[in-house]
């Protein structure tokens, strides 16, 4: 059940809402009420259990870096 990231379109108000697969309901803003919000893109973080970092590091990760991927 993913996490998204919102924002209302009235007050600004930025929040998380947990999607679950049955729900038919908008994200709605839990400070005015306002039910036309913006997703955002969000960071993710990954759990790494890599010796370089020290073991069990938590690391953030963001999607839209310069650094590898698609050119």
């Amino acid at each position: 059940m993913p996490i998204y990231e919102f924002k209302c379109s009235r007050c600004g108000h930025v929040f998380e809402f947990l999607h679950l697969s049955r729900d038919e309901e908008y994200a709605r803003c839990p400070v005015c009420g306002e039910v036309k919000t913006e997703k955002l893109l969000s960071t993710f973080s990954s759990f790494s259990s890599s010796q370089s970092q020290g073991a069990g590091s938590i690391t953030s990760s963001s999607s839209c870096g310069s650094s590898g991927g698609f050119s």
